[in-house]
């Protein structure tokens, strides 16, 4: 196509540091998995899981967040700072 292989680097650079910058601009959510009442929100963590899933099991992703946010639920320890991702197993 008569492109120079220096000319692609240099528009992959451009597209990297504009990439860089947009990201900054994104609206960024804190996720709160727990109410103040001390239960866990399950729904904030299907929101967390849902994007992630529907990347590698899209049409399925429904159904396995659902599945993974419960089992997330039920091996979450009091202090959700301890939780230990190895408990959670496909």
């Amino acid at each position: 196509m008569g492109l120079h292989p220096s000319e692609i680097l240099i528009g992959y650079d451009k597209a990297s540091k504009k990439a860089l910058e947009l990201l900054e601009t994104l609206d960024k959510k804190k996720l709160t998995f727990k109410h103040e009442d001390g239960k866990v929100n399950i729904n904030d963590i299907i929101g967390a899981i849902k994007p992630v899933i529907a990347s590698k099991q899209y049409g399925n992703h429904d159904f396995l967040s659902n599945k993974i946010a419960e089992a997330c639920v039920y091996t979450m320890p009091n202090n959700a700072i301890k939780f230990n991702v190895d408990n959670v197993r496909i």
